[in-house]
C-alpha cells in the first residue's frame, strides 16, 4: 500500500532511502562533512583545548568512540527521525523541502511551532522541544567559547570572569546583525563560510599538521596510551592517507563545480547582496582580529623570553 503524500512514512522514506544521484555535487559532500565536524567539535579548536586538560594516560579512544556514537545516534536517529517525518506529515514533502531551503532556522523554529499547535498537549511538547534546543545551544556555545576563553586567560592574563564578560560582550554585539538581517541571508552566509567551509578547511589543516609535524607513528602510539581498546591497523592508513585526500577531493570538487558562482554570489537576490558582503566582511574582520591577537601573544612571549606552547 502506498503511503499518502503527506505522512510520516513519506518522511521516513525520504530520510532513509538513499538517492545516489544526489552524491555527484561536491557541495553535498562539503555540507555533510561540515555538519559532522560541527556536531563533533572538529575544526573549532575545542578538542585541542579540552585535550590539554587530560592526563597523558586518559583513554581517548574509548571516550571518543562512545561520544561520537552517542552524539550521532541522538542527532541522526532520534532528532532527524522526528522533526523531518512530522514536518512532512503536516506540510507534505514539497512543503517541507521549501521550508528547509528557506533558512537555517525555518524547520525547527517556524515549522515545528505550527505542528505543536495541532497536537494534543502541544504546549507541553513545544516547551520540551525548545528547552532541548536551548540546552543544546548553550552547551555548544560553552564548548565553542572555551578555546577563546583559554587563550585570553593564558596569553593575556585575564581572569576567567573578565574573559567571560569580554567574550560575552563581543558575542552580544556580533549577534545583532544576525538577528536584524536574518531574512536577508546574513546567517546562512556566515554559516556556510564558517560552519561548513571553514570547519572542513581547518580540519584539513589539523590533519596535515598532525601527520606531518607530530608524525603518524607518534600519533598512533599516543592514541593507544592508556586505551582499553585498540584500533584496527587499517585506521593508521585511513588517518594518514585517506582522510586528507578525501578532504582535498571534496574541496576540489566543490571549487570546480560551485566555487566561482558562490564567490560571485550568482543567483542571489540583488536585495540580499549587500548583507552577504557585510557577512563576509565580518568573517574577514574576525579572522584578522584573531591573527592580530595571536601575533600580540607571540610578541609578548618573545619579550618575556618564553617559547610558544
Amino acid at each position: 500500500m502506498n503511503a499518502p503524500e503527506s505522512s510520516v512514512l513519506v518522511g521516513l522514506n525520504y530520510l532513509w532511502n538513499p538517492d545516489f544521484a544526489k552524491l555527484g555535487p561536491g557541495a553535498v559532500w562539503l555540507a555533510a562533512a561540515g555538519q559532522v565536524f560541527f556536531t563533533l567539535s572538529i575544526g573549532t579548536g575545542c578538542i585541542e583545548t579540552y585535550a590539554s586538560y587530560l592526563r597523558s594516560k586518559n583513554d581517548v579512544l574509548l571516550t571518543g568512540l562512545t561520544t561520537s556514537m552517542t552524539n550521532e545516534f541522538s542527532e541522526v536517529i532520534l532528532g532527524g527521525s522526528i522533526a523531518i517525518p512530522v514536518a512532512v506529515a503536516y506540510f507534505g514533502l514539497p512543503g517541507t523541502q521549501a521550508i528547509a531551503e528557506g533558512g537555517s532556522f525555518n524547520l525547527g523554529f517556524m515549522a515545528m511551532p505550527i505542528i505543536f499547535q495541532k497536537l494534543p498537549l502541544g504546549d507541553f511538547f513545544g516547551f520540551m522541544w525548545f528547552a532541548l534546543l536551548f540546552f543544546a545551544g548553550i552547551t555548544s556555545s560553552v564548548a565553542l567559547s572555551q578555546p577563546t576563553m583559554a587563550f585570553l586567560q593564558e596569553e593575556f592574563g585575564l581572569s576567567r570572569r573578565k574573559a567571560a564578560f569580554l567574550l560575552g560582550f563581543i558575542i552580544l554585539l556580533a549577534s545583532q546583525p544576525i538577528i536584524l538581517f536574518l531574512g536577508h541571508g546574513y546567517l546562512d552566509e556566515i554559516d556556510f563560510w564558517i560552519g561548513t567551509f571553514g570547519l572542513v578547511a581547518f580540519a584539513l589543516i589539523e590533519v596535515v599538521i598532525f601527520i606531518l609535524f607530530f608524525g603518524m607513528d607518534n600519533a598512533w602510539e599516543e592514541m593507544h596510551r592508556g586505551a582499553q581498546i585498540r584500533l584496527p591497523r587499517v585506521y593508521y592508513y585511513i588517518i594518514k592517507y585517506v582522510t586528507p585526500l578525501y578532504l582535498v577531493v571534496i574541496f576540489a570538487a566543490w571549487g570546480w563545480q560551485k566555487g566561482i558562482p558562490t564567490l560571485l554570489m550568482e543567483g542571489q537576490s540583488s536585495e540580499n547582496v549587500p548583507y552577504l558582503w557585510l557577512a563576509r566582511a565580518f568573517i574577514l574582520g574576525t579572522v584578522g582580529a584573531s591573527m592580530l591577537l595571536v601575533w600580540l601573544s607571540w610578541k609578548r612571549r618573545r619579550a618575556r623570553g618564553e617559547e610558544a606552547p
